[in-house]
């Protein structure tokens, strides 16, 4: 696992949101859903670090490790042609 917190990490990801999910079951499930929670659980991961052991379902398979997988919330490939107008 890389220290460094700005290079990416699926385990750190995965166990923010692992995190994130387990405070916002703590606070009775209000309506802004775990994603109201990240930035404290990236805060209370930054200090725990990455639990060992940690489920992690959202790790890509292994195969997969180190091919670049585009971010499909943001609805754009990143190797699409350059010139396209996605509006």
């Amino acid at each position: 696992m890389s220290s460094n917190p700005l290079e990416a990490d699926p385990k750190r990801d995965a166990a923010i949101r692992h995190e994130a999910r387990l405070l916002w079951e703590a606070d009775g499930k209000p309506a802004c859903g775990p994603e109201g929670y990240i930035q404290n659980a990236t805060d209370l991961i930054a200090i725990k670090g990455v639990p060992e052991g940690t489920p992690v379902k959202d790790l890509p398979p292994p195969e997969l490790d180190g091919v670049e997988i585009d971010d499909a919330r943001a609805g754009i490939d990143l190797n699409a042609d350059p010139n396209h107008n996605f509006d």
